[in-house]
C-alpha cells in the first residue's frame, strides 16, 4: 500500500517546484531580452508581449497552487467545521478521509475516534443515570411498601413481621452495597494507575477470600476444587481483594446446590492467571458481549441478588493493574472467569 508523503516533504517539494518554475520563467525572460538586444530590436515595441508572457506564468503558477493548497487546506477546513458541530453537542459528525499527508490523515482519524468516544461516553452516561435510578428505585419502593405494611396492619403475626423486617434489612444492605460499589467504581474510573502497593502472597489472599465467603458456599453445599500455586505479587492488596471477592461471590451465586466450584491460581507464561469456574446455567454469547457493562445483569428475571456493578468493577481493577479479565461460558455447562495480571508486577 502506497504511503502518503509527509507534510514537510510535500511543502518542500511545492516550494522547490515554485522556485524551479520561477527560475525557468526568469531564464526565458532573460533569454528573450538578450535576443532582442543581440538583434538590435526595439525592446519597447515588444514590451506587451513580455507582459503577456509573465502574466501567463503567474496564471499557470496560480493554477498549480490551487490543488496544492486544496491538498493541505481542505482537511483542516473540514476539521474546523466538524469541531464547531462537536462544540454544539453533535457527536455524530465525522470527517471523511481524503488524499492528503500522513500527519493530516492521523489528525482526521484521531478526531473521528475522539468524537466516537465522546458519543459513547454520552450514551453511557445516559444509560447509567437511567439504570442507576431504576436500581435504586426498586429496593426503596420495597422498603417503603413493607414498612407501610408493618405500620398499617396490626394483625400481622410475629413470623410475618420478622419476614418483612428481614426484607427491609436485605434491601437496605443491597442499597448500601450498591452505593459503595458506585463510589468505588467512580473513584477507580478517575484513576489512571494504582499508587503504592506492597509485596504479598496472592495465593494466601485468595484463600482468605474463600474463608470470608464460607457461609455462602457452605449453605449451598458446594464442593471446592482449589489449586493455588505460591505467587508473591506487588500491588494494592485491598484493591485486588475486591476483585477476588466479587468473582468468587458470583461463582457461588450461580453454582447449583451441591455442585463443584473450581478456583485456580498460577503463573502461565508471562502472566499470573487466576480463574473461578462454576457449573451453573452459563451465559449466552449475546450476554457475554455486555457482561462487563455497568448495571447489566445476565439474569433478566432478577431471581438472584445483585446490582450489575460487580463485573464492571472487576474489569476496571484488572485494567488498573495492567491486566485483563475474560469469560468463557457454555449454556448448561457453566462459566469460567479468568484474570490475567502482568508478571512484571511481581517484584
Amino acid at each position: 500500500m502506497r504511503r502518503h508523503l509527509s507534510v514537510r516533504t510535500l511543502i518542500l517539494l511545492a516550494v522547490l517546484f515554485i522556485l524551479l518554475f520561477a527560475g525557468v520563467v526568469v531564464l526565458v525572460g532573460l533569454g528573450i531580452y538578450a535576443w532582442f538586444i543581440k538583434n538590435n530590436i526595439d525592446f519597447k515595441g515588444h514590451f506587451p508581449f513580455i507582459i503577456v508572457m509573465f502574466s501567463t506564468a503567474i496564471i499557470i503558477s496560480t493554477l498549480f497552487s490551487i490543488p496544492i493548497t486544496r491538498f493541505f487546506v481542505l482537511p483542516i477546513k473540514e476539521l474546523s467545521k466538524a469541531t464547531r458541530r462537536v462544540r454544539e453537542g453533535d457527536f455524530t459528525v465525522r470527517v471523511e478521509r481524503c488524499k492528503t499527508s500522513d500527519e493530516l490523515l492521523a489528525l482526521v482519524d484521531g478526531f473521528n475516534e475522539m468524537v466516537e468516544e465522546l458519543g459513547n461516553i454520552k450514551l453511557l452516561r445516559s444509560d447509567f443515570i437511567s439504570n442507576f435510578s431504576h436500581e435504586f428505585k426498586t429496593p426503596i419502593n420495597s422498603i417503603k411498601g413493607f414498612a407501610n405494611e408493618l405500620m398499617a396492619d396490626g394483625n400481622l403475626s410475629e413470623s410475618e413481621k420478622r419476614e418483612y423486617l428481614q426484607i427491609i434489612v436485605d434491601e437496605s444492605t443491597r442499597l448500601a452495597d450498591m452505593a459503595a460499589n458506585v463510589l468505588l467504581l467512580t473513584d477507580l474510573e478517575h484513576t489512571s494507575f494504582i499508587e503504592g502497593g506492597k509485596l504479598f502472597s496472592l495465593d494466601e489472599q485468595i484463600r482468605r477470600c474463600i474463608l470470608i465467603l464460607e457461609n455462602q458456599w457452605s449453605e449451598k453445599d458446594l464442593e471446592l476444587d482449589i489449586e493455588l500455586d505460591e505467587v508473591d505479587y506487588f500491588c494494592d492488596e485491598d484493591i485486588l481483594s475486591h476483585l477476588w471477592l466479587n468473582l468468587l461471590s458470583n461463582a457461588i451465586k450461580y453454582s447449583p446446590h451441591g455442585e463443584k466450584l473450581t478456583v485456580r491460581c498460577g503463573i502461565r507464561g508471562d502472566k499470573v492467571e487466576v480463574a473461578f469456574a462454576d457449573r451453573g446455567e452459563g451465559i449466552s454469547s449475546q450476554q457475554i458481549s455486555r457482561i462487563f457493562d455497568r448495571f447489566y445483569q445476565a439474569d433478566t428475571s432478577h431471581k438472584s441478588e445483585g446490582n450489575g456493578l460487580g463485573l464492571a468493577l472487576c474489569k476496571r481493577i484488572a485494567e488498573l493493574c495492567g491486566g485483563s479479565i475474560s469469560v468463557r461460558s457454555e449454556l448448561g455447562k457453566g462459566s469460567t472467569f479468568a484474570v490475567e495480571l502482568p508478571i512484571n508486577k511481581m517484584q
